[in-house]
Order: structure tokens, then C-alpha cells, then sequence
């Protein structure tokens, strides 16, 4: 069902008779259904996307001494292959002894299902499950280093906001980047050996990208925008929708639609369009230290697009927390597709950039 004829319906049921808007409201909860029941297999950010992003820096790195040196790393793997390992880790259940609980769940995850490969993640899982004292209610520490949430009325990332940390995924890529160059190990974040911090920093540089990993809205109980960071206001968890989990569709929530792919960009399909973009984009300018928060900061404006237009409803309270149903704006799959492959596209490029910064021709 196009998102225009959702969008339609909410502007035209405000300006209807009372009788009426009875009417348009089962038409519009239909309409609603219709959409974000589609199977999300139709649009897969998640391995696919991530895929996508390691090829994207592998072919641009060929013939050079960065290159060389992820090839030394991996040995028989490659950018793309091992971009999913830090989602594959989460398989292992720090509950049941820090087993691996996955097994044949994800086909992408099956290159690091042997014995070696579970013994690796249920180290790295170890030695970031607590490491970063979550609070109570909070996720095991390596998860936390996948995201951020800074509420869209900032311009800017910055340490010190509400939803921001010091381990969230600009400091995690940061610690990455700093075990790579051979430098004093950042804290809390605790890294192995090269091919581990490598294999991390590859997909955290691919959600670093994703508009809804960085920028968050924050709503009230009422549905309305605040900003919790605004001066004499009293920030309540309740408001952080957490990039996007907690706004909802009938069957599904907005993040997920933002981690899928189209069906176009599945399996590598348009990776050879991507890399050729990828290759006309600029480098980014000044020091490899400030490029995860530059990179946060272009997200954080792509995150407004996400949001804009976009409507809330009141919230209701679950288990897990408050969440709000959405209505999406006019043509939202095409602002999402252009925004999709850009991002990939600046991803993929980042990455090679890092990488060649951290081993210099």
C-alpha cells in the first residue's frame, strides 16, 4: 500500500464531520494495517546492508597498504564477510554461561559458527557484557556500542546529551580506531587482538550511518516533540523512544523499516553501482579523531528527514515501556530508499577512509 494514501487519510480526518470521521477512521486503522504489515522481506539493512558496506570498502581499498593489512588481519576473510560479526555475537547468552544460542539461526552468521569462531565471541562477549556498569534495565555493553540516541533538535553530536554515553558507537569506533593504530586501550572498551576491533569497527561504522542508530526522537505522553536536553526540563525515561523501536506500525516498528534494504539491494545486487559512487565521494577533512562525531553529525540531519512529517499518537504503556503509533508523510519508502543509499554509500567510503588514515601508504 503507497505511504501517500496513509499520509492522505490523517490530513483529511481532522477536517471531518463527526459521523464521518468514524468512517475514515476504520478506513484509515485499515490503511495503517495494510502498510506496516507489509512482509519486510520486500525492502535487509541488517546483513545485507552490512554486507554491502564491507564490499564497498574492500574494492576500495585494492592495491593499497591498508588494503594489504586487512588482508594480513583476516587472513581468509574479507571487509564484507566479517561486517556481521558484531551482530552475530549476540547469540552468545551471558545467562547460560556465555553460550552461543544461535546456531543455524542466521545464515550469516554460519561462517563464525565453528568451534573457534563461538570460543571468539563468547570472549569478546565476556569481556564487554559489564564492563561498562550498565544500569539496571540497560543492555549488555557491547550492544550499547551500536548506538546512540540524540534527540533531532540538536544539529550537532555531543558527549554530555541525553541518550549519549561513553560508550556508545562514537566512542566504540573511536576505541576501535585507537587499538588499530597501536595506542593505550580506551575504556571501558575491551578488544582482543586486531581481527576482533576490525570486525567491529566495520559494522559499527555501518550503523553509524543508519539515520535511526544516531538520531531519536523524544515524545511525551501526549505524542508531542520535546527535547530533553532543553534547559529546566526533567528528562523521563519514558519519553526516548529509542531510536525508533518504540513507535509503531500494527506489525512491526519504525527502526526495523529503517534497518531493511529494498528488495533491489539485496544479496549484493546494486554493490557495484554503490562502489562506483562511493568512489567519486569527497574525504572527509580534518583528524581521524573527530571524524566518528563529523560522521554522527550528517546522520543526526539525515535523522530529521526521517522524522519530519511524521505523525504520533498518544502513547501507551507496555512492559517494555511507552510506545506511540506512527502515521508516515507523503512518498516516505522514496525519502527512505535515497537516504538508504547514501548512507551505504558514505559508509562504505568512511570505512576505506579510516582504514587507510590508521595504515598510511
Amino acid at each position: 500500500m503507497p505511504s501517500f494514501r496513509l499520509e492522505l487519510s490523517f490530513k483529511t480526518y481532522t477536517g471531518l464531520a463527526c459521523h464521518d470521521r468514524k468512517i475514515m477512521k476504520r478506513h484509515l486503522l485499515s490503511l495503517a494495517f495494510t502498510f506496516c504489515c507489509m512482509p519486510l522481506t520486500s525492502f535487509a539493512w541488517g546483513p545485507d546492508g552490512h554486507h554491502s558496506v564491507g564490499a564497498i570498502a574492500d574494492t576500495l581499498l585494492v592495491g593499497s597498504k591498508a588494503g594489504q593489512k586487512v588482508t594480513e588481519v583476516l587472513q581468509q576473510s574479507s571487509l564484507e564477510q566479517v561486517a556481521v560479526w558484531a551482530d552475530c555475537v549476540k547469540g552468545i547468552n551471558p545467562e547460560k554461561d556465555f553460550a552461543y544460542t544461535s546456531t543455524g539461526r542466521y545464515p550469516e552468521c554460519a561462517p563464525f559458527e565453528t568451534k573457534e569462531g563461538i570460543d571468539a565471541m563468547s570472549s569478546y562477549v565476556r569481556r564487554n557484557n559489564s564492563n561498562c556498569n550498565p544500569a539496571e534495565g540497560e543492555e549488555s555493553c557491547h550492544k550499547q556500542y551500536h548506538y546512540t540516541d540524540v534527540a533531532i533538535q540538536h544539529a550537532h553530536y555531543k558527549s554530555g546529551y541525553v541518550g549519549t554515553n561513553e560508550h556508545d558507537i562514537v566512542h566504540a569506533i573511536g576505541a576501535a580506531v585507537a587499538f588499530l593504530q597501536g595506542k593505550p586501550a580506551v575504556q571501558p572498551f575491551q578488544f582482543q587482538d586486531e581481527r576482533e576491533a576490525l570486525s567491529v569497527l566495520t559494522h559499527l561504522v555501518g550503523d553509524l550511518h543508519q539515520p535511526l542508530h544516531v538520531g531519536s526522537v523524544f515524545l511525551s505522553n501526549q505524542g508531542k516533540l520535546i527535547n530533553p536536553d532543553a534547559a529546566h526540563t526533567h528528562y523521563d525515561k519514558g519519553s526516548n523512544t529509542v531510536g525508533g523501536n518504540a513507535l509503531q506500525c500494527p506489525c512491526g516498528n519504525l527502526h526495523s523499516m529503517w534497518d531493511e534494504l529494498p528488495q533491489a539491494y539485496k544479496h549484493g545486487r546494486m554493490n557495484e553501482v554503490l562502489k562506483l559512487k562511493a568512489s567519486k565521494l569527497d574525504k572527509t577533512a580534518g583528524t581521524i579523531e573527530n571524524w566518528p562525531s563529523l560522521w554522527a553529525d550528517q546522520t543526526i540531519a539525515d535523522a530529521k528527514t526521517a522524522f519530519s512529517g511524521m505523525q504520533f499518537s498518544k502513547s501507551t504503556a507496555t512492559q517494555r515501556g511507552n510506545n506511540w503509533s506512527i502515521a508516515l508523510p507523503l512518498e516516505y519508502e522514496k525519502t527512505m530508499l535515497k537516504i538508504k543509499e547514501e548512507a551505504l554509500i558514505k559508509a562504505g567510503a568512511h570505512l576505506a577512509q579510516l582504514l587507510q588514515s590508521i595504515w598510511p601508504e
